[in-house]
């Protein structure tokens, strides 16, 4: 996003993002080609980024990490840009070290500054990540970062001592810093009306397949007792069963507990309850009209508390705990949920007022973190804003593209008008894909020649058929003769 008023100073920032936080793209786009990260959570930390880097002289780029870059691309980037921002989030687990090992290798290559803000680390509450090789690749990915930057911000508690025990220093290699989204309007959260919950409330829930089914039970017994409910599944996996009747893959589908939604036959979706976002400012919107919002997904309330809206969260693992505990995020534990937890009762029991405690102090530690890696900020030293808020003045001219129902809950006219979105985005893919195929697979064919087979590599022209300079007829022919011959 390029707001300056004046290029002769412009600053220009790449961070690490799916898609541009207040990109305005057709849903079905963002659906087909995953440009959420996997996870609707993933839009809200680089939004919060932005918004507070966003200075009247600075321009914003982004960039994912989902795949590796050449040596032409690095060097674009140490070229045309002044540092790269990595907000993350529970980025030390095992299911992401491939990509953690890529984004090393990345930081490792560069010349400019690498800030990372809010990574964490993801296990059972109690526990700690066991895994040798992914405690290497957090000491590779923790070195290169300290080398580009002054120090790394982390989620939590839980994080912070797990690189203790890894050998990194508190204060010197890394701060706790919480989760970047919850600092997203500054040292004061949106004034937050908290209204008597009854079952004439309006309410937004979020739910995890792989939980357990005490927690589904209470999920379903919570929408039966509060029938205004709306349901947003986060991941893009469950997405696309709702939009498009996908299938979910078989991982998802071995064990699938009592109550939960798994297709756009679900009553859920076909009585229209349930609705997912393609961008972060349409989900906040959303839950702006809301009255609560709870269940386990520790961003998609976290966006609620963004809206003003009261929310409550079922902690099921680590990375959410150290979260609201630094947050003072009204929660209960997994452990503690039994058949007779009665949503109206923990609504009448949670303290919202202490989300705003000690905010102000960690905001401020944050803005702190942020210049000590050199980063400016819309806030003054006071963490007010300075002036005008650029992001807020794009976010004003721009007309968000809103919810997407369900397939099931569509018109005929309506369904068979995503059919054919859905259709011209397969097809722009699969043509995309066609392209790759030859290249693709006579470079597997060669590489199994080669490293498995150790047979010698063939000459550069004939594995690369397809550009190799045409042969007069007859040279071709009187060697087709000597092959046969031999």
């Amino acid at each position: 996003y390029n707001v300056c008023r004046n290029e002769d100073v412009m600053k220009k920032i790449l961070m690490r993002a799916a898609m541009p936080p207040l990109s305005n793209i057709k849903p079905m786009h963002v659906i087909c080609k995953n440009l959420i990260g996997n996870n609707l959570g993933n839009m809200l930390f680089p939004y919060s980024v932005a918004r507070t880097l966003m200075c009247e002289d600075v321009v914003i780029d982004t960039m994912t990490t989902a795949k590796e870059y050449s040596m032409t691309e690095v060097k674009r980037i140490n070229e045309e840009y002044d540092c790269f921002v990595f907000p993350f989030a529970n980025a030390f687990r095992i299911s992401f070290m491939e990509e953690l090992c890529r984004v090393t290798s990345l930081i490792k290559q560069l010349k400019i500054p690498c800030i990372v803000i809010g990574v964490g680390a993801q296990a059972p509450v109690n526990k700690e990540p066991k895994s040798a090789a992914l405690d290497e690749a957090v000491k590779d990915f923790m070195h290169a970062v300290l080398e580009k930057s002054n120090i790394v911000g982390l989620r939590g508690e839980f994080t912070a001592s797990y690189l203790k025990k890894l050998g990194f220093v508190d204060g010197k290699d890394f701060t706790v810093i919480g989760c970047p989204s919850m600092y997203a309007f500054g040292k004061k959260l949106p004034e937050m009306e908290v209204k008597e919950l009854t079952p004439l409330s309006s309410v937004s829930t979020n739910s995890k397949l792989d939980l357990p089914q005490k927690f589904h039970d209470f999920m379903y017994r919570s929408r039966q007792a509060i029938p205004d409910y709306y349901y947003i599944p986060q991941v893009i996996e469950e997405i696309n069963a709702m939009a498009i009747g996908k299938k979910l893959p078989s991982a998802f589908t071995k064990k699938i507990p009592n109550h939960f939604p798994i297709d756009f036959s679900d009553p859920i979706y076909k009585e229209g309850k349930g609705i997912c976002f393609a961008n972060a400012q349409s989900w906040l919107d959303f839950l702006k009209q809301r009255d609560f919002s709870f269940g386990s997904r520790i961003h998609g309330n976290i966006a609620a508390i963004l809206a003003g809206t009261p929310a409550f969260i079922v902690v099921s693992d680590a990375r959410i705990k150290e979260l609201v505990d630094y947050h003072n995020i009204p929660h209960i534990m997994m452990k503690d949920l039994n058949d007779q937890t009665n949503i109206f009762e923990l609504h009448q029991k949670a303290d919202f007022g202490k989300l705003q405690e000690g905010h102000e102090a960690r905001f401020m530690h944050y803005l702190d973190f942020l210049h000590q890696n050199g980063l400016e900020t819309i806030y003054d030293e006071n963490g007010d804003v300075k002036g005008c808020v650029p992001f807020d003045e794009i976010v004003e001219r721009t007309n968000f593209y809103g919810p997407v129902r369900a397939f099931s809950n569509l018109s005929t006219e309506d369904q068979v008008r995503r059919l054919q979105q859905y259709h011209r985005e397969m097809s722009i893919r699969i043509s995309y894909y066609e392209k790759l195929r030859p290249p693709i697979k006579l470079f597997c064919k060669e590489t199994v020649r080669v490293k498995v087979l150790h047979k010698r590599e063939r000459c550069v022209e004939r594995f690369y058929p397809l550009i190799r300079s045409g042969k007069p007829k007859a040279k071709v022919e009187d060697e087709a003769v000597e092959q046969e011959n031999a």
